[in-house]
């Protein structure tokens, strides 16, 4: 089986990507990200919409309300191997995220050495302007209300008069500036969901700027790929930056015909 991991840090396109290679292949997509698994902040942690994802299948590592806390990346660990074994009979996966705990567990573990082909495609911080061009939009899509799910600040709302889940999102990003940006401005949390547009605008510089900064934490902290890992092509950055040009996205992945042949050569 071919793994091939998608990671990098945050606003980087990695989700872009992963649903344009499982659109190309037909394989599912595992998510690499441990606050992605509470759904009750789906908005703010980034998962996409289905209407995004079409027809590809994407995997989240546990489904957990948001009072009981971020799994663990011990628990996500046990639960990707799980997900990749019962899919063992698979031609490939995809495997996309940027949680650098999970990340850690992953190639510090002996069984991703041993079973498994692997590509890599690491996006890296580009930056700083066009970092944050990018998250200020994404920002304000979050903030922006539709018809199919809430907005950050409505998920922040609905769960801040849980103790637990208050705590959870303290430490959660875009979350807790948010909390920080309603407290030193002696607002309400409900009252976020009424802002003129200048405190609007404020907040979402806010959010960006300290999604930048975790970012570069990302940047700083990633592990490297473990020398013992089959690569079917050497560890680089050959397709970074492609997340928003998917003519030469497509252009780059491999074909059905030159993993088989990858796999022969490693495997005999």
């Amino acid at each position: 089986m071919l793994l091939y991991l998608i990671w990098g840090p945050t606003c980087s396109g990695k989700t872009d990507i992963a649903v344009a290679l499982a659109r190309r292949t037909g394989w599912s997509v595992i998510v690499l990200d441990r606050v992605q698994c509470c759904p009750q902040i789906a908005t703010g942690s980034g998962r996409p919409l289905p209407s995004e994802l079409g027809s590809t299948q994407r995997i989240y590592l546990a489904d957990r309300p948001l009072a009981e806390g971020i799994v663990d990346a011990g628990t996500a660990h046990a639960r990707l191997k799980q997900e990749v074994e019962q899919r063992k009979n698979e031609f490939g996966l995809i495997l996309e995220g940027g949680s650098i705990s999970l990340l850690n567990k992953i190639m510090s573990d002996p069984y991703w050495s041993d079973n498994f082909l692997w590509r890599s495609h690491r996006l890296r911080l580009d930056e700083p302007n066009a970092f944050l061009g990018r998250a200020r939009r994404r920002v304000r899509q979050m903030l922006t209300p539709g018809d199919d799910r809430p907005t950050l600040l409505e998920e922040l709302v609905a769960h801040w008069k849980d103790a637990a889940s208050r705590l959870v999102l303290e430490d959660v990003d875009g979350y807790r500036y948010v909390i920080r940006f309603a407290h030193d401005r002696n607002l309400p949390v409900d009252h976020l969901l009424d802002l003129g547009p200048n405190l609007r605008e404020h907040l979402i510089e806010g959010i960006a700027q300290e999604y930048l900064e975790h970012a570069r934490w990302q940047e700083r902290d990633f592990p490297d790929i473990p020398s013992t890992w089959r690569l079917i092509a050497p560890y680089s950055d050959e397709i970074d930056g492609l997340a928003f040009n998917q003519p030469a996205l497509a252009s780059t992945l491999l074909t059905a015909n030159e993993i088989k042949t990858a796999a022969a050569s490693k495997f005999g």
